[in-house]
């Protein structure tokens, strides 16, 4: 799917932290007495305590230098930095070191959170790029991430633009797929056999894929002006056969269908489109070449007439086109140019 440019909530929080970074220095008792890795106060040594038992952030800090940084102690070190966590005790590099050992140990979600609130306290674009790359993948195993997908499945199956807004608008959707962050576009991805849903979703729009094995595949879009809703075949990168495109207002009302035949994202023959009730047809090339009889006015203003009503007189037409380069292709219908993540690391 098509990267979002950045909000511009999000670059008054890149130029201006209206957070308060946690403190650095909070809670740090006297330089600590003995050899290292020893309390001065028992003498024992630091790797014998639990973090919570530690008193002071010099402690904890104590703790995190004896471990060491090997993977075997990843989830010793996790403690550590999840105790300091909870006494409002993070520095920046805590809160990077925290979202390296969580993609380490394969939790994208809390990864993504940890980033999200290193980006909330130390606004800088490097998080925004970390954050929008970034994928949390979910399995069928995993609950309520497989209802939803089911429930969304059913949505676009049925062309229901009140069910698909109810599903993603609902709170299980919020914490599952979007969760707190809304600044910036979270994506989820999740996998079932051989079926894929991907989505995308911040606090303006969502927009999500589903792809079945066979190549069927089903698209929805949809934010505050409308929904979109699609199905075709995705194979070897493009789509390729039967497309539907629907067009809903926000009272979830369909206004536009289009029915085009797709091959490599260019629609060929010919494209049907029912709009506010009238039927329009135009014939095309193999290449998306509009065929149509041009209309010296529509010519004039900057436009193509790529189909006429049937029986009648009346046309559409597409703004800012030039009959000699325009061509009708997925995006022309509301289809965007799609691309299946990859597995991605942090």
């Amino acid at each position: 799917m098509m990267r979002r440019k950045m909000s511009a909530a999000m670059a008054v929080m890149l130029a201006v932290s209206v957070f308060t970074a946690c403190g650095e220095n909070a809670g740090e008792g006297g330089q600590p007495g003995g050899g290292p890795g020893v309390s001065a106060d028992t003498g024992q040594s630091v790797e014998a305590l639990l973090p919570a038992q530690m008193e002071t952030e010099a402690r904890l800090r104590e703790g995190l230098a004896a471990l060491g940084s090997t993977p075997d102690v990843r989830a010793e070190r996790l403690a550590f930095y999840e105790e300091l966590l909870a006494r409002d005790l993070c520095r920046e590099e805590d809160y990077l070191e925290m979202a390296q050992l969580y993609a380490e140990a394969g939790d994208a979600a809390a990864q993504r959170r940890m980033l999200w609130w290193a980006f909330r306290l130390y606004p800088d674009e490097k998080y925004v790029q970390q954050l929008q790359e970034l994928v949390v993948r979910y399995t069928a195993e995993e609950e309520p991430a497989v209802a939803l997908t089911a429930a969304l499945r059913q949505a676009l199956t049925d062309r229901d633009a009140a069910a698909l807004r109810a599903v993603a608008e609902s709170e299980d959707w919020k914490e599952t797929f979007q969760e707190a962050p809304e600044i910036f576009a979270t994506r989820t991805c999740y996998e079932s056999g051989e079926f894929v849903a991907q989505i995308e979703s911040d606090a303006y729009e969502t927009e999500v894929f589903l792809l079945d094995a066979d190549g069927a595949c089903l698209y929805g879009r949809l934010n505050e002006t409308g929904c979109l809703i699609a199905s075709t075949v995705f194979a070897d990168g493009t789509y390729n056969g039967a497309a539907e495109v629907c067009w809903f207002d926000a009272e979830s009302v369909l206004y536009k269908r289009y029915q085009a035949l797709l091959e490599k994202n260019i629609c060929v023959d010919s494209v049907s489109v029912e709009y506010e009730g009238v039927t329009y047809t135009g014939a095309l090339g193999e290449d998306g070449a509009v065929m149509e009889e041009q209309q010296e006015k529509v010519a004039r203003a900057g436009g193509v007439v790529y189909a006429y009503q049937e029986g009648g007189n009346r046309f559409l037409y597409q703004e800012g086109a030039d009959i000699n380069t325009f061509r009708m292709d997925c995006e022309s219908l509301g289809l965007p140019r799609v691309e299946v993540w990859q597995q991605e690391s942090f």
